[in-house]
């Protein structure tokens, strides 16, 4: 007990001197050298356990950045909300507020900013992870852009979290009324808490580091979430049905704080953009190469894998269609068009 006291204070140590040594770094940001470049530190924040999409783009970027700098600008990397103690949304408070220098935290999370960020959730938008990746740094990119700006952010790119599996430890889901009473973890939203509600589910908001051991406990049956994230949190230890429904799709979106950013000169800037996108198309690239193996990693493990086809997915769209119309008003027509939401 005692051995594990001390390595946890000698964990604490060492972050408090890397945030101490980084703020030292911010202060002599502006200091240029010889390449062009300014020699700075950035604090980078994100959700996601070592594995996940989210770090992963993360290390890639740093990987990069510090690359084509030829190390002048350096990034520290943060997974877990460490920083934040591993609550989502007081990560999301310390890139608004500086603490942090970038974030990458998935939709649902940096649409506490603004509620109009969760129309890229509605169900069944896209067709394919091609058409995502193309809206957001496209049209969709740039309506994140506008959004986040006024709350003093930066929109880097965004990295896929994926189509949405749903999982649980009761029963396959293969039709609307299988949902009813299931208590499912969400990340938050209040659309994602009317659209399991509509089936007669049980949405529980929850931060990821607190699922597998509250699907392990029994406190809830089951979560949605990408399959990359499902096998990043080892969630076919605890869950036996897995259902690829795909109903919605998520982003992590990468930002910077914009105070911070707009201290850098030109040519940081335009290599943190570019290293931030090329970090993204390749992590992309690799989740949908990805999948394959990861499902079949779930079918060796035992689960009981269940696929909605076209016939199947109408069932479930005609119960929330009037969550879809309701969304659709509150989300308004400048974010539904910027994501292509149809009637």
């Amino acid at each position: 007990m005692k051995r594990r006291k001390l390595i946890a204070v000698a964990l604490m140590l060492t972050l408090l001197c890397t945030i101490s040594l980084s703020g030292c770094a911010k202060q002599n940001s502006g200091e240029v050298a010889e390449n062009g470049y300014n020699q700075v530190t950035l604090l980078l924040n994100c959700n996601g356990t070592e594995i996940a999409n989210d770090t992963r783009m993360a290390l890639l970027f740093k990987k990069y950045v510090e690359e084509r700098s030829d190390g002048v600008v350096r990034i520290k990397v943060f997974p877990n909300d460490q920083l934040a103690s591993g609550n989502m949304n007081k990560g999301l408070e310390m890139i608004t507020s500086g603490t942090t220098d970038l974030d990458i935290h998935s939709t649902s999370i940096i649409s506490n900013l603004d509620n109009r960020l969760m129309v890229c959730t509605m169900p069944w938008l896209f067709q394919n992870y091609d058409q995502a990746e193309k809206t957001f740094f496209g049209d969709g990119g740039k309506f994140i852009q506008k959004v986040v700006s006024k709350k003093g952010l930066t929109y880097l790119g965004a990295v896929h979290n994926g189509f949405k599996a749903i999982t649980n430890s009761k029963r396959s889901i293969k039709k609307p009324e299988d949902l009813s009473g299931l208590k499912i973890r969400i990340p938050g939203g209040a659309f994602y808490t009317a659209f399991y509600k509509a089936f007669g589910a049980s949405p529980q908001a929850m931060s990821w580091s607190e699922v597998f051991t509250a699907l392990q406990q029994g406190t809830i049956d089951g979560q949605d979430n990408s399959l990359s994230t499902c096998n990043s949190g080892n969630i076919q230890e605890v869950q036996k049905y897995i259902t690829i429904a795909k109903y919605t799709y998520e982003a992590f979106t990468f930002t910077a704080n914009s105070e911070k950013f707009n201290s850098l000169n030109s040519k940081t800037q335009k290599l943190l953009k570019e290293c931030a996108k090329d970090a993204c198309h390749e992590v992309d690239q690799q989740i949908v190469e990805g999948e394959g193996d990861i499902l079949q990693k779930f079918k060796d493990s035992g689960c009981v894998i269940n696929e909605l086809f076209p016939a199947d997915i109408e069932e479930f769209r005609k119960v929330v269609e009037p969550v879809k119309q309701e969304y659709m008003k509150k989300y308004g027509e400048e974010a539904c068009k910027a994501f292509g939401v149809t009637k």
